[in-house]
């Protein structure tokens, strides 16, 4: 789901990830630990064909990122999100998406061709099987990034795309929100704004489907950090985020940073310009807001994880 982050630039990583499917909000479990992940992850790639395997870590953030060493592979495995999101209908959908768009033509990451991706429940963890890419030193390019968010944009239009749910990663944010009320991470006066503009943002997704230049399956979390620098120049990732709905909806994702906190403005402005695609500039500004709301509740549930987080949910409260 949603990428824990700080007000401070992250380095580049080979995979960032969120995933799952249904919502435990009420008794979801602890994150699990990263020993058993490394346990079960062995014992699943030896089932599906691969020897000695040493899963690296890549990242851990809301997942846990293994290189599956000495195998041009990586495994990528629910921590943060397991602690709101059980089942794998939304990774089920991750590896879809990246099949049909890399099957025609898109830049996107790829599910493994290798051997079987998954997903996989293994001690209830979920777990999934990529290429792995090779990533390039040099800053993603913003104007082949852009241009190829809009190619993607344009094949996911087709009538053969995959089914999705309308409005999905803003559903789950409604539900989201109910855990993070009782996380403790909100004093009374900040519950209370994020209640206030939560009734805004309503309105908006309420109005967007009349407004929007096409209302399509689209990446669902197309901030800057889910486009990789690559050997095959910039690549899209992380699509478990997918759902039916505005194509502004990415646009405001892309651009939260900037408007929020000035950060990255001058890349996200090049991406947003490389945009080849028609979309409705006002409303993308207005669905800026309604991405706010879904990144803050998800942050108070990260830093039950990670306390580290609370100072930037504050600051995007503090912009409501």
């Amino acid at each position: 789901m949603i990428e824990p982050e700080r007000a401070a630039p992250q380095l580049p990583h080979v995979r960032r990830t969120r995933m799952l499917g249904m919502l435990a909000c009420v008794t979801a479990p602890a994150a699990p630990s990263i020993d058993v992940v490394m346990r079960e992850t062995r014992a699943l790639v030896r089932e599906l064909g691969l020897a000695q395997v040493e899963p690296n870590v890549i990242a851990d953030r809301s997942n846990l990122v293994l290189h599956l060493a000495p195998h041009p592979l990586v495994a990528r495995v629910a921590m943060a999100t397991s602690m709101v999101r059980v089942g794998m209908q939304w990774l089920r959908r991750e590896v879809e998406i990246s099949r049909f768009l890399d099957g025609r033509g898109a830049f996107v990451t790829r599910p493994s061709t290798t051997i079987d991706p998954g997903p996989f429940d293994r001690a209830g963890l979920v777990i999934s099987v990529w290429d792995l890419e090779t990533i390039d030193a040099r800053a993603v390019d913003p104007r082949r990034a852009g241009a190829r968010l809009a190619g993607a944009h344009r094949l996911l239009a087709s009538s053969d795309a995959p089914a999705l749910p309308e409005w999905g990663g803003w559903a789950e944010a409604r539900a989201v929100l109910e855990r993070a009320r009782t996380s403790g991470a909100w004093s009374a006066s900040e519950a209370h704004r994020v209640a206030s503009a939560w009734e805004r943002a309503e309105r908006i997704v309420e109005s967007a489907r009349a407004r929007t230049a096409s209302f399509q399956p689209v990446h669902g979390d197309a901030h800057v950090g889910n486009v990789l620098a690559t050997s095959r120049g910039p690549v899209w990732t992380d699509w478990e985020d997918a759902f039916v709905g505005p194509v502004e909806w990415d646009l405001a994702c892309l651009r939260s940073k900037a408007e929020l906190f000035g950060e990255e403005r001058e890349t996200i402005d090049a991406i947003t310009a490389a945009y080849d695609a028609p979309y409705d500039a006002e409303l993308a500004r207005e669905l800026g807001l309604v991405r706010n709301l879904q990144v803050i509740p998800w942050l108070a549930v990260f830093a039950e994880r990670d306390p580290s987080l609370l100072p930037r949910m504050r600051a995007r409260i503090e912009a409501l």
